[in-house]
Order: C-alpha cells, then structure tokens, then sequence
C-alpha cells in the first residue's frame, strides 16, 4: 500500500535510471521526476544522485528504499491474511527452481495453478541448485526446487522426487539398448557436461576422481537444454536424471540408461521452504499441489525399471 511517490522511487532506485522506470511502468519520465520531486520535499532530503549517466541513490535514498521495501512485503502479508479470511489466495508467488525440473514438471503445474487461482501472480526463476538454495536462505524466494541435498540441511523438505542419474545417449549410441552400464565403462568417452554452477557436474567429477575414470569433455554448457541437443545429434554422452530429459525419451529422441554406482542412484530433487518463514495462502496452495505432482511424478511419469522413487512429506 506504498504512495504512487514511493512507488516510482522504488521502481527508479532497482532500475537505476528514469528512463528505465518510465519504461517498466509504461508511464512517462517527467510524471516519475515530478513524483520523486515531491517525496523529496516532503522528507525534506535529496533521495537519487543524477550526475551521473546512472541514477544512484544517496545515504538517504537508501533507507527510504529498504523501508519502501519492507512496507511492500507488509503490505503483501496483509492482503494474504485479509484474502485467508475469505479462502481466496492472493498476491504473488516466487518460485526457484533447477533447470532439469522446469520444461515438464514446472511448467505444467505453474500453468494449471493458474487456472485456478488467476488472482495470482508467479514468478519463476531458474538458476543452479546452490543459487536457488542462496535465494532460498536470503528470503528472495518463497519455494524452491533443489537437486542432491546433503543428508544435513537447514531447509524444510516438503516432498522429495528419487531418480539416478543416467548416461543420456542418442538412440543410435551403441549404449542405447543398454537396461544399465557402469561409470567404468566409460572411460574415454566423449560428454557435454554442464557447467560447475550445477550439481549434477559436482556429482558427476566426484565419481570420475572416485572411480579413477578419465572422461574427454569436449562441450560445456550452462543449460541442460543445449547438453540434451548436443547428444540427440551426435555420439556423445551427458547425463541426467530421467525426468529431466522425460519429453525427449518420452518421444525416442534420447535413451536413458541408468548407471550402476551407488553415488548415482541416490540423487533427487527436493521441494523447499524455510523453516519459520510464514507462507502465505497462495504459496501453500502452490505447496500442497507440487508436493501432490511430485508424487503422481514418479510413480506415473516413469516406468519402475528404473524410475527410482518418490516420498511425499507432509
């Protein structure tokens, strides 16, 4: 419930320029100079630098725009309330989550969640499971989906989705046909891995150095997008969890083939809040339906032979 003065600050201040704002607000820039102008005169203080090409913020600027910041959140939880009242979710909710979980399973549920509650507003963001945990931790988003938590955390795991990880291949790669294969057996092989900023390469270098196996990467991404298009068209090998390149499989364009180490077979993607962090209607609405998905995921989207499992905690 901020003014329209404290609104078009704030857009200026995390735009860092006028012209920025204007632009996101889809209103002119001498309508947002004369707002700012009259917050600064009612605060008696100059509030944004403009010497330079960039618009900062002065000592000033910057407490008004951490309480501006603070009155929103307020401003949220209270209209969640208000709404609980009345059993309509409302407001907006922030979602991180790894890339492998987005095209099928994210997508999907974020789109039915709208439907039926179109009062709400989401945001998705998709980075690396260290820096969606950060996220998670520094309060920048309310529910996160994680790959390979350590048996020790401080997070809140609502459902967790059990898979190993697989040697992905094209249909025509002479292990395609294969039910399993060995780590050892890959000694030499040519992969795309994804970049360090993923967990699945953190896992897959720790089993290389355990195992002793010298794999030749010969492509590095930083989407699993680009790892999965790479292998469809070439001999080369990524790996993966099976859901992560379902639509793919699903289709023939890839094969899965599980791998038999012990390290492997014990990865999943868990569904996060934290601990005393007060969810609103709408985020446990989105809660109780992706912890629902996860668990029809699993055991429906991927045949037992090598599905791994599913656990749903309440």
């Amino acid at each position: 419930m901020l003014s329209t003065a404290m609104l078009y600050f704030r857009e200026t201040a995390k735009a860092g320029s006028l012209r920025r704002a204007a632009e996101q607000l889809g209103v002119a820039p001498s309508a947002i100079s004369r707002q700012i102008a009259k917050l600064e005169g009612e605060l008696q203080t100059a509030l944004l630098d403009r010497r330079a090409n960039r618009t900062t913020l002065t000592p000033a600027g910057e407490l008004v725009l951490a309480h501006a910041d603070q009155a929103l959140q307020n401003s949220e939880a209270l209209r969640g309330a208000l709404q609980e009242l009345i059993g309509q979710p409302v407001g907006t909710v922030r979602v991180g989550s790894i890339e492998g979980m987005v095209s099928h399973f994210l997508a999907n549920n974020l789109a039915r969640f709208q439907k039926r509650h179109p009062q709400v507003k989401l945001q998705a963001s998709v980075v690396g499971s260290r820096a969606v945990l950060e996220a998670l931790q520094e309060g920048r988003i309310d529910i996160a989906l994680a790959f390979n938590l350590p048996e020790r955390h401080a997070f809140r795991e609502h459902a967790r989705l059990e898979q190993p990880l697989c040697a992905i291949v094209a249909p025509t790669h002479a292990l395609a046909r294969r039910r399993s294969v060995s780590f050892r057996e890959l000694e030499g092989h040519r992969v795309a891995l994804p970049d360090r900023s993923f967990q699945i390469r953190h896992l897959v270098d720790r089993i290389a150095s355990k195992t002793q196996v010298s794999l030749d990467l010969v492509i590095e991404t930083s989407t699993l997008e680009m790892a999965k298009g790479v292998v469809r068209n070439s001999d080369l090998i990524t790996f993966l969890p099976r859901y992560a390149a379902l639509h793919e499989v699903s289709n023939g364009d890839l094969c899965a083939v599980p791998l038999q180490e012990r390290d492997f077979a014990a990865t999943a993607t868990s569904l996060l809040t934290m601990p005393g962090q007060r969810q609103s209607p709408a985020s446990r609405a989105l809660l109780e339906m992706l912890a629902t998905s996860m668990g029809r995921y699993g055991s429906n989207a991927v045949p037992r032979s090598d599905s791994g499992n599913t656990r749903v905690q309440k």
